[in-house]
């Protein structure tokens, strides 16, 4: 893996491995700590990265939906855990992608 450049952000700018790797982690850490993971990594990247500070807005945002879908379905809402796999592997891939239904939140 090389810290080179290898995406094109809607925005302009390119995103490295570190931002890619950093962004992985905000989606993966669903599984670890839930919420506070996505948070603490917003606010560590959130002026020195636009690729990192979105994925872990995108990561927030759907951890606290699947919370609130998971209280209200009695846990059905624990199958959407999945996601953030996939969100994760298209962030390591250095995509802009974004969850269904809350891909603008976090965008600035």
């Amino acid at each position: 893996m090389s810290d080179a450049p290898s995406s094109l952000a809607p925005w302009g700018s390119e995103t490295t491995a570190d931002e890619r790797t950093t962004a992985l982690l905000a989606h993966l850490s669903a599984f670890l700590i839930p919420v506070l993971g996505p948070l603490l990594i917003w606010f560590l990247k959130k002026d020195s990265s636009r690729f990192t500070a979105y994925h872990a807005l995108q990561s927030l945002f759907f951890q606290i939906a699947c919370s609130l879908i998971s209280g209200a379905t009695c846990g059905l809402g624990l199958l959407l855990l999945v996601m953030p796999i996939w969100m994760a592997k298209r962030a390591h891939d250095g995509e802009w992608a974004g969850y269904p239904l809350i891909e603008g939140l976090g965008k600035s």
